[in-house]
């Protein structure tokens, strides 16, 4: 299998227009076009998960000579996003320390009844 991402895609273009420009012979296993958060609009690219890896080198160079509305698509292998919410590159992995718990040191002098010297404020 083999994954693409195709990008410059019109907001107009739909998904059957990409299929129909891929043509039937190839095995399109998944096709996946995302969507604005905000508006809901189809975004300017999509996703294509290929059955073979020879089907996707063929599909690669069909979109690259491939105009839809208007506009020339470029695709080309899609690459893992990094783990975590954000994806992209990798991410400092946080460790947290955990600080043995001390009492503060108490360094007020003593007195002549043997207790620590109370502080008056100002």
């Amino acid at each position: 299998m083999m994954k693409l991402f195709v990008s410059n895609i019109s907001y107009d273009t739909t998904e059957q227009q990409v299929r129909d420009a891929i043509g039937e012979e190839i095995d399109i296993v998944e096709f996946h076009r995302p969507n604005d958060r905000e508006t809901g609009k189809p975004r300017g690219f999509a996703f294509i998960t290929l059955g073979s890896r020879e089907d996707g080198e063929k599909t690669v160079e069909i979109l690259n000579e491939t105009k839809i509305d208007g506009r020339e698509l470029r695709a080309n292998e899609a690459e893992e996003r990094g783990g975590g919410p954000g994806g992209g590159a990798e991410r400092p992995k946080w460790v947290s320390l955990k600080v043995p718990k001390t009492r503060p040191v108490d360094d007020r002098p003593i007195g002549k009844d043997g207790k620590r010297v109370r502080y008056k404020g100002i």
